[in-house]
């Protein structure tokens, strides 16, 4: 197992790449997703049936059906040149919206995967967490401008690093998940509970990537600092802020913070792999090891539904998202900048906001198109796959001739 685990970008990304696709300007509101009604594995096909939309199709007439198999079998053609356990994917593009799974939750048992279940979503977790924070600035509890010092103590550098730069990764700070010794610890010992006060202490023991302010470096040691904020400024336990900020009123019923709270039953297998066989890491390390940076756990119906309220001015007002999509220079492959808890993508759909995310045993990647109202979220039960180049596979079908 320790092989696995110590290749794997823990609540990252996957790849290469550290960032998931990001856009532009604020878009304006979006419609409200339908709630997935799927039994089995498969399609749950498009939903609205024929549509005109000003997106992907530039106008046209989308034949909703015919897209919803078109999508089917860009997914299933991607697991299976992946080589993937499975994969679930929802996409809505206009009045469009379809829900698909291929592949299997169990390995072992043959469980075949289905549109509405749960997987581990890593570093999509920073979305949510920013959000939170810009809820509480609009509600005067934090700046942006504020030093990490005036809400947490024990920060190296706390006091010269603002709330700003942990939620865009200018702080410097060193993130944990590079460090031997965390690596060490937690293979050692799966099982352990951790605080997240040791994830930074981890990170102190390393120097900084640079001064505050002076780069850009994606640490998820930001995102530990930026949950004991999120603490700190509330006075609520993050889990607790999240479900009523959130979770309850967007409707994310499937969606829940891992160790803080109560699981939500229906978690697939998560897998790596050892010497090109299949090995189950679902339960590889304890989800406090991932904590405000990665342990989310989540659906692809909620997620695209997610970044559509918060995109589409349902969770935050006009000056919290003019915030959130002020990017700083972040180009890694396609991607060009990062905000507070999302990156900017170009793709052939246009410029597209979100984030992605690698955990053990699973990728995972979220994005909306803004030009082409096309949100895509897909999420894989493999540590290694690229749920970013299913993405791409799916925006292709959507390209319209």
């Amino acid at each position: 197992m320790s092989r696995v685990l110590r290749r794997t970008a823990w609540f990252a990304c996957a790849g290469v790449v550290l960032l998931a696709g990001c856009g532009g300007s604020s878009p304006a509101p979006l419609p409200v997703e339908a709630s997935l009604n799927g039994e089995g594995g498969g399609s749950d096909g498009i939903e609205s049936g024929d549509a005109g939309t000003g997106g992907a199709g530039g106008g046209t007439t989308v034949d909703c059906d015919a897209l919803s198999a078109e999508l089917q079998a860009a997914l299933d053609a991607a697991v299976e040149d992946q080589r993937l356990p499975g994969a679930a994917a929802a996409v809505s593009l206009g009045a469009c919206s379809w829900r698909g799974a291929s592949g299997v939750a169990d390995a072992e048992a043959e469980v075949p995967l289905r549109p509405d279940d749960l997987f581990r979503v890593g570093s999509i977790t920073k979305t949510f967490m920013a959000t939170l924070a810009l809820m509480l600035r609009a509600e005067g509890r934090l700046s942006l401008d504020d030093a990490v010092s005036e809400h947490v103590e024990g920060v190296p550098g706390g006091d010269q690093i603002s709330v700003r730069q942990v939620l865009n990764h200018t702080s410097g700070l060193y993130d944990f998940t590079q460090s031997d010794a965390f690596w060490s610890a937690a293979l050692s010992d799966p099982e352990r509970a951790w605080a997240p006060r040791e994830l930074i202490e981890i990170a102190a023991s390393e120097p900084p990537y640079f001064e505050p302010g002076e780069g850009f470096a994606y640490s998820n040691t930001n995102y530990i600092i930026a949950g004991l904020i999120l603490e700190a400024a509330s006075g609520e336990p993050v889990g607790e802020l999240l479900r009523a900020r959130i979770l309850e009123p967007a409707g994310l019923a499937r969606t829940y913070l891992d160790g803080a709270e109560a699981a939500v039953p229906g978690l697939v297998h998560g897998y790596g792999v050892d010497r090109g066989k299949l090995v189950d890491t679902t339960s590889a390390a304890d989800p406090s090891a991932a904590g405000a940076a990665g342990a989310l756990v989540s659906t692809t119906d909620d997620l695209t539904r997610f970044y559509r309220k918060v995109l589409g001015g349902e969770l935050l007002g006009p000056a919290e998202l003019a915030e959130m999509t002020t990017w700083v220079d972040a180009r890694l492959g396609e991607v060009t900048g990062y905000g507070l808890g999302l990156s900017r993508r170009e793709s052939r759909l246009g410029a597209q906001v979100g984030h992605d995310g690698g955990i053990w045993g699973f990728t995972s990647s979220s994005y909306y198109a803004i030009d082409s109202d096309a949100s895509i979220t897909v999420l894989v039960n493999l540590e290694v796959g690229d749920a970013g180049r299913i993405v791409d596979d799916l925006a292709d079908v959507l390209i319209m001739p």
